[in-house]
């Protein structure tokens, strides 16, 4: 974790010595104390860099204070060494510490770093997921400790990262991991994980670490669950969650939407459940028809993806958990966050990978630095694009805006990182493009809506259904 004077001289560079006094204090009370003031730091630097519509920068600002208020509800219940990571790596590291770093890279390069980046270090995995985006990579090959640590090493030292998120497979099959997050104590790793091998000794070892915080993976009530991973999966899945919670380790769900489970997915039965097992936190991903057998038949409907959006906020608003949505909150980060904007992904074979749901690269970790694959002619053709709509509910390159995707795939010669990923860009690009033009109708006919008086997500004021 990082040096007591390192925070101090800090603080004294920001003006914000009154802070001092409360670094030798790991109470729950001065840790909130301490999250409540590098958040107003946070949001000002938010409001003074902001370039987007006022009402995006409220919507930043309100998904921002969510995150705040998560932490400080959580506080009193993780363990000491979580509360004392959170508080110190979170917001001294990840936001402020790494400033420096930041402002270094954009003056060598003209823009700044990700804020993050996710890795599948191993595909290894125990489950057969129906609709799983990561099926079809090589289950052969994997990324060795040593790789992977000169890779969180590069990003922290050079870019001001302090913030990692691991997936696969499932990763709690990749044997280094918890060496990974024990060498590497400075900073936050977010876990993406199907938890059926969390038990109540591996949560034990997780509040120990203090700074790995598992997202496990859902589909709703026990019939949705099972039926996508298998009899028994929902069980196991709760009683991971019960393990963690005692222990006292922050965690949270993760949730893929689809056409089937969209209407138990967007209740308030769904988050109750998940917030009486201790879940502090959700990711919402939308089916994306890569991977495993790819069925079209899940794609939420362009009225079910509005519907969530709505559920999404009523829950921020109204329930004690923090819920984000991978494309619904794109006018909350100034569109897709992709390319190295805010984050890409690194796969098992090394590949550089714009986001863990588009499956081309064009370079490779064990050619290039991180650095340099970050700034290759693709991602940066991509990023000078963003936002690629003014739209921001419509950020994404893959769903939103295929003909983009298909554009630069070519353009750049990126290639498909396992067998069949070109299928998105060329047999299926057509009913990617019908996915598209309809989510934009619908979100044309919902603004027409709420502008004659209807304030819900439906089809049409004439059938409100809040008449």
């Amino acid at each position: 974790m990082i040096s007591l004077s390192r925070m101090k001289n800090f603080l004294v560079a920001k003006g914000l010595q009154q802070v001092l006094p409360l670094l030798s204090d790991y109470s729950p009370a001065t840790l909130v104390a301490m999250i409540d003031r590098m958040r107003t730091y946070g949001i000002d630097r938010m409001i003074k860099y902001h370039k987007g519509t006022p009402e995006d920068l409220q919507r930043r600002i309100e998904a921002a204070t969510a995150f705040f208020e998560m932490a400080k509800r959580q506080m009193p219940r993780i363990s000491p060494e979580t509360q004392k990571k959170l508080a110190y790596n979170a917001f001294f590291n990840a936001i402020n510490l790494g400033d420096e770093k930041r402002e270094e890279y954009l003056k060598k390069h003209g823009e700044y770093p990700p804020f993050f980046f996710l890795m599948s270090p191993s595909m290894a995995c125990d489950l057969r997921c129906t609709g799983c985006y990561a099926w079809k990579y090589p289950k052969e090959k994997g990324l060795s400790l040593e790789k992977v640590d000169s890779i969180v090493t590069e990003a922290k030292e050079d870019m001001g990262m302090y913030f990692f998120a691991i997936t696969g497979g499932e990763p709690t099959y990749w044997p280094p991991l918890e060496q990974l997050v024990a060498k590497h104590d400075d900073a936050f790793f977010l876990m993406y994980t199907h938890g059926q091998r969390i038990d109540a000794a591996a949560a034990d070892r997780y509040a120990k670490l203090g700074n790995l915080y598992p997202a496990i993976s859902i589909e709703g009530d026990e019939t949705l669950t099972d039926a996508r991973r298998g009899k028994g999966a929902y069980g196991r899945v709760l009683q991971a969650m019960d393990h963690l919670r005692k222990a006292g380790v922050l965690f949270g769900f993760s949730l893929t939407h689809t056409r089937i489970n969209h209407e138990y997915a967007c209740s308030d039965a769904f988050i109750d459940t998940m917030i009486d097992h201790g879940a502090a936190f959700g990711w919402v991903f939308q089916y994306i028809p890569v991977g495993r057998d790819p069925d079209f038949s899940l794609v939420p409907t362009a009225e079910q993806r509005l519907e969530r959006r709505e559920a999404i906020l009523r829950v921020r608003k109204d329930k004690p958990i923090l819920v984000y949505d991978f494309w619904n909150d794109g006018d909350s980060v100034d569109g897709c966050i992709a390319w190295g904007r805010k984050y890409m992904h690194i796969t098992a074979q090394g590949y550089v990978e714009p986001c863990v749901f588009v499956h081309f690269a064009q370079d490779s970790i064990h050619e290039k630095s991180l650095g340099e694959c970050i700034r290759g002619s693709a991602f940066k053709d991509a990023r000078a694009r963003q936002p690629f709509t003014k739209d921001l509910r419509m950020p994404c390159p893959q769903i939103d805006h295929p003909e983009i995707l298909k554009d630069l795939v070519d353009r750049h010669g990126m290639v498909p990182t396992h067998d069949g990923a070109e299928g998105i860009i060329t047999q299926h690009h057509g009913m990617l493009c019908e996915i598209a033009d309809k989510y934009r109708g619908a979100l044309a006919t919902d603004d027409k809506a709420k502008a004659e008086g209807c304030g819900c997500a439906c089809a049409s004021a004439e059938t409100c259904r809040g008449k």
